[in-house]
């Protein structure tokens, strides 16, 4: 009996120890009130920093909001423009660069970009150009993505104003002008000036998707902190069928360019591609559920395979003319594990027909995997537990969806981990690129105060005491032995 109390308090201070070990001493207090807070953010999103594809012929970017956003910045955040230097990349990117004193050490790389998706105003039942309404900030952008910068922006003005001016390790705040279409002009270019004055990072934190609330996925009550630590490829082509034949439809083919198509499309979304085996070693959000589960389950089940998405299909002009030409675009989102040949073999071999052309449009294989056993890893994984501590909250290496900036990143670091510190039901995942995006203010001061802990946590400051270098006493716990990951810190 008295063993088991000695073993019991044992485990009790080791709990303890463990999570105190990132905990910075370093206080750091907000200078904006709540409501200044924000009515900053309701005013970054009246900004129209509109990314429409550049093949669109109805719309054409307008990047005076753009500059109008940068000017916006410059007023908000007068130290960290004062203290930081500022670099504009290709006209409407910003890089900004927090020197540090020790140039030995690796930078951080704080990511994030400022353009946002095309809104249909009509359908909103708010301002989706900012407004606050029953304690919630409405607009586009208020998930995706300007949360994370203006997060991170206002955090740091913080820190500044509370006298930490200099970090040991230089951090880098990276902000993309065209991530919504790509990120070529944008976060590219801000990887290729890295290339050029031959930076590598230590780690570099991008967007995410936001955490799963509690019963997001039914009978699971913690919330899942999903680390995305690597993301799918992906596949976009078209489809073309041909034939010759008269167009007059009173004298109708035996096989329509229509109906071959139909026939093709059908094999396609008939037989999809299978699960990979042991993708749960990967995506280690899979081992919290059985197989029933997961197979039931929409959002989990995409995540074990490349999925098959018909998206457009264009035929014909008139109802009596029969059409020659048949065309329609598929989007394949490919898992680790396969490939984009392997992808495009596939589909051929199914579809066997001479008459149809495959025109590929848009192609990435999938990304690297990020290890979660760096230190870079595992600060953030403990300043995940600092800002949840009140909640069942259980972090875990999964793998992202969609695609991010981070794709033109990936030769800067291995160490790339993705997320947006925000607990998301199914209604927020809906209207990221929905109607109705919406973070409450509570939220949104939380995610202020997560990235002021993730920058605390990360490094001290010179002008702080040695005592508060967080990383010294780390200790990598939570290990999931059921990984493909090696226990290796760097």
């Amino acid at each position: 009996m008295i063993f088991k109390f000695f073993f019991i308090f044992f485990l009790i201070i080791l709990i303890i120890k463990t999570t105190e070990s990132v905990d910075s001493s370093v206080n750091v207090h907000l200078t904006k009130s709540r409501a200044e807070l924000a009515s900053s953010f309701k005013e970054s999103l009246s900004f129209k920093t509109i990314s429409f594809d550049k093949d669109d012929q109805n719309n054409k970017i307008d990047y005076s909001e753009f500059l109008r956003f940068h000017i916006f910045l410059q007023n908000k955040y007068p130290l960290i423009h004062k203290i930081l230097k500022k670099t504009v990349i290709n006209k409407y990117s910003l890089l900004f660069e927090w020197t540090g004193s020790d140039k030995t050490l690796k930078p951080l790389l704080l990511n994030s970009h400022y353009d946002v998706v095309p809104v249909v105003d009509s359908e909103w039942a708010f301002n989706p150009w900012g407004e606050i309404r029953n304690d919630n900030i409405y607009g586009r952008g208020t998930i995706d993505n300007k949360v994370v910068l203006m997060a991170t922006m206002e955090s740091i003005e913080a820190i500044l104003a509370n006298n930490y001016t200099q970090p040991i390790r230089t951090i880098y705040l990276c902000f993309g002008h065209d991530e919504e279409i790509g990120g070529l002009d944008g976060h590219r270019m801000i990887a290729k000036h890295f290339r050029e004055i031959s930076v590598k990072a230590e780690a570099i934190f991008d967007e995410g998707c936001p955490f799963l609330a509690s019963n997001f996925i039914q009978g699971f009550e913690d919330i899942i902190a999903g680390v995305g630590v690597f993301e799918k490829g992906y596949l976009f082509y078209k489809l073309t069928s041909r034939i010759n034949t008269f167009t007059h439809s009173a004298i109708p083919p035996q096989e329509s360019a229509i109906g071959i198509l139909s026939k093709a499309l059908s094999k396609i979304e008939s037989n999809p591609f299978a699960p990979v085996e042991n993708i749960e070693k990967k995506n280690q959000l899979l081992q919290f559920f059985n197989g029933e589960t997961i197979k039931s389950n929409p959002f989990l089940n995409s995540m074990t395979k490349t999925t098959t998405a018909l998206s457009m299909v264009q035929a014909g002009t008139k109802p009596n003319v029969i059409p020659t030409t048949a065309s329609a675009w598929v989007s394949h989102r490919i898992i680790n594990g396969n490939s984009i040949e392997f992808v495009k073999s596939r589909i051929l071999d199914l579809i066997n027909d001479t008459r149809i052309t495959m025109e590929i449009e848009a192609f990435l294989e999938p990304s690297p995997i990020s290890s979660p056993f760096t230190t870079a890893y595992q600060i953030l994984k403990q300043t995940i537990y600092q800002q949840f501590g009140g909640y069942n909250v259980k972090v875990v290496p999964t793998q992202l969806m969609a695609n991010t900036d981070t794709r033109h990143y990936w030769d800067i670091t291995d160490n790339i981990y993705r997320f947006i510190p925000i607990v998301g039901n199914f209604m927020d995942f809906v209207s990221i690129h929905g109607n109705n995006e919406k973070i409450s203010i509570d939220d949104y001061i939380k995610t202020i105060h997560f990235y002021k802990k993730l920058i605390l946590n990360f490094q001290p400051f010179s002008n702080a005491s040695s005592s508060n270098h967080i990383n010294k006493n780390l200790k990598i716990n939570d290990y999931c032995p059921n990984s493909i990951y090696s226990n290796n810190k760097s």
